[in-house]
């Protein structure tokens, strides 16, 4: 397993750790003070324990070894697991909205509401904490298992804060009603966070095209490019996880021996690797130029130039993604 895949499981782990912890203070909270928004609360924070244990497990099949029954490897399994953390807020969102619906209907006393803010306010802080060095990590070590996670405790903590400040009132005016009202409010949230979680999943298991990315590679090859190098099309990216693979052509000059051709293929390769890391796959499809690619070639005394040259084009992630045919 790479050090990026171990350090994964790592923060994995300390996620689900966290997890558990916040689920003692938060059910102890609900314990002495029997507050709906509490209840909510640990609600939503039993369900991340579940996902927490699924993106563990995630983490670490996406880090096993290429076979022949998977040649990309299992890093898409992170997308699964992200989607299935994004489900599985949006059935707690549900569930919380529908507690607080019951405690409108029918309110009740509550008792050791500053007791049950402390509570509170404790989890939301470590929550704050944990997520945003998650979010970090993930980032980092590009895991959308991670950052789901660590944006779901980030969310975590707002639900806290949330039931923090609303028993803080409730304690402060008696207004049990408001307990109730906090718990709906925390559903519609969970439910409007799940959403977005399960749609950046989605994105990721189909492919979905990120322009930015495109641009980091057609900077790259930029940098890197040497005359002859004329036109980038046809990129197409793969995100498996933490894995990334990048399948693009690039016109050649047509006199050029293949030798030649395939040693620039070679380095616009690694230029992308550079860029991307050593574990990038990068596939360079070698294509003999064409008259109509004589606009965007600067070899000089070119034995075959049916045109002048206007430069070397557009190289950003908007074009080199186009097919030329």
């Amino acid at each position: 397993m790479s050090a990026a895949r171990s350090a994964s499981v790592r923060w994995a782990l300390v996620g689900l750790v966290g997890s558990v912890a916040l689920i003692a203070l938060k059910g102890l909270g609900y314990v002495v003070t029997g507050s709906a928004a509490m209840l909510s609360d640990a609600l939503e924070s039993l369900v991340h324990l579940v996902t927490s244990s699924f993106a563990l497990y995630a983490v670490w099949l996406g880090g096993l070894p290429r076979d022949a029954n998977h040649p990309y490897g299992h890093g898409k399994v992170e997308y699964l697991s992200a989607a299935v953390e994004g489900v599985l807020v949006l059935v707690a969102g549900v569930g919380v909205a529908i507690i607080g619906v019951r405690r409108l209907a029918a309110p009740v006393e509550l008792p050791s509401m500053w007791l049950g803010a402390g509570f509170s306010l404790a989890a939301a802080l470590i929550a704050l904490l944990l997520g945003q060095l998650l979010l970090r990590a993930g980032r980092r070590l590009n895991s959308p298992t991670l950052e789901a996670d660590g944006v779901h405790i980030r969310a975590d903590a707002l639900t806290s804060f949330g039931a923090f400040f609303g028993l803080a009132v409730v304690a402060l005016t008696g207004w049990v009603v408001l307990d109730a009202l906090i718990a709906l409010g925390l559903g519609l949230w969970l439910i409007w966070h799940g959403g977005v979680v399960v749609r950046a999943a989605v994105g990721g298991i189909l492919d979905e095209v990120r322009p930015g990315l495109l641009d980091r590679i057609g900077q790259s090859l930029l940098v890197a490019r040497e005359p002859g190098w004329i036109l980038p099309h046809a990129t197409k990216v793969h995100r498996l996880g933490q894995a990334v693979h990048i399948d693009l052509h690039l016109v050649f000059p047509r006199y050029w021996p293949l030798e030649r051709a395939h040693a620039a293929s070679h380095a616009a390769a690694d230029a992308i690797r550079r860029e991307f890391g050593d574990e990038t796959d990068v596939m360079v499809h070698l294509e003999s130029c064409e008259p109509t690619n004589c606009v965007a070639c600067d070899v000089d005394d070119c034995p075959v130039r049916s045109a002048a040259s206007d430069g070397i084009g557009d190289w950003r992630g908007s074009w080199i993604s186009r097919r030329l045919r």
